[in-house]
């Protein structure tokens, strides 16, 4: 056998590739990058949605207390078109007697003001609920579900969760100069504004500390007529 002088054949090998530590640490912070972009993203969507849950509580609240200041406002032309001598005589006391603290025509300064004082007559929800109750009646239908917080009402939702009041204020009252249709001489057109202020807001709140953290608050303004024989 002739030896050519080469040693044994033999196959080279080249060693397996390994990553650089570098390589390895940024790929990680990339992942990490990612997921919390992604993290973020569906937190934001969450939000997003609990805010718009909230904006159209905000909204419905608002648009019930719009409802609730208009009917307020028809339900009190109603009572002083059948008996507006208690709402008269008030006025009338307010400027010279027993001044209201009225939000529609108040004065700057402490209250009460410094004579004469603005005439005002603050026409209470209770007081129409009296006058409602003359006929059987009431001016918001009471709760019919079991369990439901004092003061709710079914007048504005299903679940009668929500409580609903509001003031009117009647200001600028004065007679018209003309004569009541169909009247004698002692009987005069008397004109006057109505202010509502109507608010809707949680009655589970209201029945726990007789306040609550939100509420749909409305005003509304109206000119009315009736008849009387005390201006």
């Amino acid at each position: 056998m002739v030896n050519s002088g080469r040693g044994p054949n033999r196959q080279a090998r080249c060693p397996g590739r390994t990553g650089h530590p570098a390589e390895r640490g940024a790929a990680v912070f990339i992942v990490v990058m990612v997921l919390t972009l992604l993290t973020a993203v569906g937190l934001f969507a969450v939000r997003s949605a609990s805010l718009a849950d909230v904006a159209a509580g905000y909204d419905r609240e608002g648009a019930q207390a719009a409802l609730v200041a208009e009917y307020a406002i028809s339900a009190s032309a109603a009572y002083l078109a059948n008996d507006p001598g208690t709402v008269v005589k008030g006025y009338l006391a307010s400027i010279a007697v027993a001044p209201q603290p009225c939000q529609s025509n108040a004065m700057p300064g402490p209250f009460p003001p410094a004579k004469p004082w603005p005439g005002c007559y603050r026409l209470e929800l209770t007081e129409l609920q009296s006058s409602f109750g003359k006929t059987g009646e009431s001016v918001f239908a009471p709760a019919n579900l079991s369990g439901s917080p004092s003061g709710s009402t079914s007048s504005l939702n299903a679940n009668e969760t929500t409580n609903a009041t509001f003031v009117v204020e009647v200001t600028d009252l004065a007679k018209t100069g003309v004569p009541a249709e169909g009247d004698d001489a002692k009987v005069s057109t008397v004109l006057m504004t109505l202010t509502a202020i109507s608010q809707v807001r949680p009655a589970a709140a209201c029945a726990a500390s007789l306040s609550a953290p939100t509420a749909g608050q409305q005003m509304m303004r109206a000119m009315s007529s009736t008849k009387s024989t005390l201006l």
